[in-house]
């Protein structure tokens, strides 16, 4: 059969316009949803999970009281426990940007990019490359300290290690912590569990409908029950975790 100029068949296509080339392209994600080059598609943030950890390792991860992130040598986020995924998720000053690790205050996001920069495999020692205070809007600040990995560990995609850690109001104890830990009766629970939540003696007294001599009392049981001498130390050591069974 003859073509034409152009080198279609007679009642066939032509040659595809760039329009045809560009609709081409168009793929589809694992969700089945359309994704075009260089676009980022719509819908929920897909964070990573599942690279790293093995399936033991995720399950003890998930369980700390604290979020766990890994990071390649460019600082894009490999792994994360469930915790750090739902600090990503609902703390406004932490971002994935092109899947790395980000923050929106433009001088600690730069002080990022600096330590990540100047770690190569020669630098990374395991030390701290950075430590600060991420502000969350209508929150306490949480802590994050990001560590390098050596460049002779098994994992070597992971470049650093990312450690965040929650305010304490934040931060529920359990009964059967304080139960089965430190051995607290369930009134003596209700008192340590209101203290950490960052009340004083007199809002615990108000909350648990009791009088501030009940408190002091309690609490004179707790300091002998927990080996600490004073309030401060009270909640320096239920800080430390456990906080859930």
């Amino acid at each position: 059969m003859r073509k034409n100029g152009n080198g279609a068949r007679p009642g066939g296509r032509g040659l595809a316009t760039a329009k045809d080339r560009s609709r081409d392209t168009v793929r589809r994600n694992g969700n089945g949803g359309r994704v075009v080059p260089r676009t980022v598609p719509r819908g929920p943030v897909q964070l990573p999970q599942g690279k790293v950890f093995t399936a033991l390792g995720r399950i003890i991860l998930d369980r700390l009281d604290r979020g766990v992130m890994l990071l390649d040598a460019q600082g894009r986020i490999v792994d994360a426990n469930s915790h750090a995924l739902h600090v990503i998720r609902n703390c406004n000053g932490i971002r994935m940007r092109a899947g790395r690790l980000a923050f929106t205050d433009p001088e600690l996001d730069e002080r990022m990019q600096q330590a990540i920069a100047g770690q190569g495999p020669a630098q990374r020692g395991g030390r701290a490359v950075l430590a600060a205070r991420v502000r969350c809007k209508g929150g306490d600040p949480y802590r994050i300290v990001v560590r390098s990995v050596p460049a002779d560990s098994d994992e070597r995609k992971v470049a650093f290690f990312a450690l965040l850690y929650a305010p304490n109001g934040l931060n529920g104890i359990s009964v059967e912590v304080l139960r089965q830990v430190y051995s607290l009766t369930p009134a003596q629970s209700a008192v340590a569990r209101s203290l950490f939540a960052g009340r004083s003696v007199e809002e615990t007294a108000h909350e648990l409908d009791l009088s501030l001599n009940t408190v002091r009392t309690h609490l004179k049981q707790i300091f002998t029950k927990c080996e600490v001498n004073s309030q401060a130390e009270l909640l320096h050591l239920l800080a430390m975790g456990p906080h859930d069974l």
